[in-house]
């Protein structure tokens, strides 16, 4: 059933902006001016080179990846990226995935005792919870979210979340790719991140459960949602 999500998650990405062809002859699909068939007699990728398939290594700054073919690119299994790619940051491990030509793929990875209060992001998110629970925040308002999950926030639209499960959670983010993004300045913009949130906490910032005040609206609800919430609260080592 996760699969089954999140391939309906993906499928409805991809499909942003198609509109259904009327013509309704050789399975096409109207795609703005392009029409595509299905019939199985299209020649157009016959005149290009095909390339072979390849397994791509994991690096210090991308994940492990096959090239199927021209612009084709599979990750097996994200929750390996874990293991090969990736920054612990005050607010979750993020990671890159997959840059696309216009869309980005990351991860993040959301420590037990994890808060981050709400704040706004310029651009709009589709956000899919791949495993794990923890809490969606907006407007003071809370939702519990779990395996199979999925929200979208607008642009400029104050989020945040809150980890008080003792499993954490693992999260796939889906965004616009900003121009000239790639793995190498998404990685740095990472390294700058930490010494950003570094400095914010120093300066007071909260990103963690016990660094509230014991009535915050936040610990309130987490003890509503997780009868075992004062473990999670005394295992935070951050």
């Amino acid at each position: 059933m996760k699969a089954k999500n999140l391939l309906l998650f993906l499928s409805l990405l991809l499909a942003c902006g198609q509109q259904p062809s009327e013509k309704g002859e050789g399975h096409a699909h109207d795609e703005g001016t392009a029409v595509h068939s299905h019939s199985g007699d299209d020649t157009t990728q016959s005149n290009k080179e095909i390339l072979e398939k390849q397994y791509i290594q994991a690096t210090d700054v991308s994940p492990e990846y096959v090239q199927l073919a021209t612009n084709v690119e599979v990750i097996p299994n994200i929750v390996d990226a874990l293991e090969t790619v990736g920054v612990l940051t005050h607010e979750g491990r993020f990671g890159p995935l997959l840059f696309a030509e216009n869309t980005r793929a990351y991860f993040i990875e959301l420590k037990p005792g994890m808060f981050l209060s709400e704040h706004p992001h310029a651009t709009e998110s589709m956000v899919y919870t791949v495993s794990g629970k923890w809490v969606l925040c907006s407007e003071g308002k809370r939702q519990v979210m779990e395996a199979g999950s999925l929200f979208h926030f607008g642009s400029n639209m104050p989020t945040g979340w809150e980890a008080p499960f003792a499993e954490g959670a693992f999260l796939l983010v889906m965004k616009s790719k900003e121009e000239g993004e790639g793995y190498q300045p998404y990685m740095k913009g990472l390294n700058d991140l930490v010494a950003i949130l570094d400095e914010q906490r120093a300066g007071g910032a909260h990103f963690y459960f016990n660094e509230l005040n014991p009535d915050h609206e936040a610990i309130k609800f987490a003890r509503e949602v997780n009868p075992d919430f004062d473990k999670v609260l005394e295992g935070i080592k951050y």
